[in-house]
């Protein structure tokens, strides 16, 4: 088989924890993926037609490295809540429900251009009794650059990192 070249995104060193007694507990429930972007293959779109970049693929299924970047992130930026372990539920203040819909390196203007990629997302904050607190939807686009594989990978890597940033500072800002 032809070799495959491995990348990641996201925060590799997350923070160490802090003392978080006094902080709104906030459950991550499972993160919802589309179908064609979950895995280990890094998904373009051209037009109406979907393909994988050949040769290359993440370290890891691509939602469960944009869990551990949204975990990293609420330990560096947010102020008033925590992330809880979903062995606290019962007790948990609110259930943060993030449905991913969009993760994918786009090429508006053809296959030979530098393409641009677009993450888009809708979270719910869900209160104890799950009602809907809160909603909003999140974007973030991020061009590549260059039609290269490592200048998309970076381009996952700040789309992520700008996605993360704008939904931290949400829930930051609206969980009670």
């Amino acid at each position: 088989p032809d070799p495959v070249q491995l990348y990641r995104f996201g925060a590799m060193d997350p923070p160490a924890t802090a003392a978080a007694e006094d902080r709104v507990a906030v459950v991550l429930a499972p993160i919802e993926f589309p179908a064609g972007a979950e895995d280990d293959r890094i998904l373009t779109t051209s037009g109406g037609q979907v393909a994988y970049l050949a040769g290359a693929r993440w370290i890891s299924p691509a939602d469960d490295l944009y869990a551990a970047s949204l975990e990293a992130a609420f330990l560096n930026q947010a102020r008033r809540v925590r992330l809880a372990d979903r062995r606290e539920l019962p007790s948990a203040d609110v259930t943060l429900d993030l449905d991913i819909l969009s993760f994918e390196a786009r090429y508006p203007y053809g296959a030979e251009a530098a393409p641009t990629v677009v993450m888009v997302g809708r979270a719910r904050l869900l209160g104890p009794d799950r009602s809907i607190q809160a909603e909003r939807t999140f974007r973030a686009e991020q061009s590549a650059g260059e039609n290269r594989v490592s200048a998309i990978v970076a381009a996952f890597d700040a789309a992520t990192g700008q996605f993360n940033r704008e939904l931290v500072a949400w829930v930051d800002g609206t969980a009670d």
